[in-house]
Parts: structure tokens; sequence; C-alpha cells
């Protein structure tokens, strides 16, 4: 079953999110369920879904709106997918993707985007075999010393 995350899931989420966030540079120490609760749950900018199968949460899927302004049209971006390794080729990571477009295209959204890591064939695989087009773009991230710099009031 799909379905919008609830308070209940920020324990189960976090779990998910910190077996997601494993990767050198990340980190997985900060995802915590009240963090999980606060910045995802109670937060009406984040679409937030989750599979639950017999009572566990298997996997989740989360997102943003986001607005084109290159085609002039409102959309999201998927910031998430997750799916748990034993609960993986079962429809659950497919389903997620359709229910994330399913409710940006309710709000008026008509597209979803998202990026995947240039190495990570399963994921890359995944996406290319849902009908997913790849756009050629590189994504940046302003972070540290470096935002710090940037947000200074002079």
């Amino acid at each position: 079953m799909i379905r919008r995350a609830e308070g209940r899931d920020a324990a189960p989420l976090a779990a998910l999110l910190r077996a997601l966030n494993t990767e050198p540079g990340l980190h997985p120490e900060r995802i915590t369920a009240t963090r999980v609760a606060r910045d995802l749950i109670a937060d009406a900018r984040v679409t937030l879904l989750v599979a639950e199968e017999d009572g566990l949460l298997q996997g989740f899927a989360s997102a943003h709106p986001y607005y084109d302004s290159g085609a002039s049209r409102w959309g999201a971006i998927m910031n998430d997918l997750y799916v748990a390794p034993e609960a993986r080729r079962s429809g659950l990571g497919r389903g997620l993707v359709a229910a994330l477009a399913e409710a940006t295209a309710a709000e008026g959204g008509e597209f979803l985007w998202w990026d995947a890591d240039e190495g990570d064939a399963l994921a890359l695989a995944f996406h290319r075999g849902i009908g997913a087009t790849e756009a050629r773009t590189h994504s940046f991230i302003l972070e540290g010393a470096a935002f710090a710099a940037l947000t200074e009031v002079a």
C-alpha cells in the first residue's frame, strides 16, 4: 500500500533515510525521527509517500514543487526514492514514482524531475526502465564556506 506519510512513520522513515544516505560525505547520523517529523512529514511543501507491506515501511519517495521557467510550467522535483533491498523488484519503486506523479498532476503539475548518481547502475536501470527521459544537466550544490560567503550581509 502506498500512502502519505504520517507522524507515526517518523522513526521507520528515519531508518530508511539513514540506509539511503550512507555514501561518503553524507551525514546519516543527523537523520532523526524528530527531524523527519518536522522537516518532511509536517512541512506542507513536501509530498512524502511511503510504501507499506504487512505493517512495515519498505520504501518512500519525496518531492517538492518546482517551476520550470524554460517551459513555463509547474511540476515537482523528486528528492528521494528508496526501496529496502529485500522489497526491491516488487513494483514498489514504480508505484511510488507513479503515486508522486499522480499527486503532482493533482496539484496542476506537468512533470516529475529527479537526479540519479552517475555510478548507480541499479538506479539508472530502474529510471530508464520506467520510461524516464535522461536530461543532460550538471548538478551543483552551494554549501559550507562558499554558501556562507555568498550569504553574508554586507
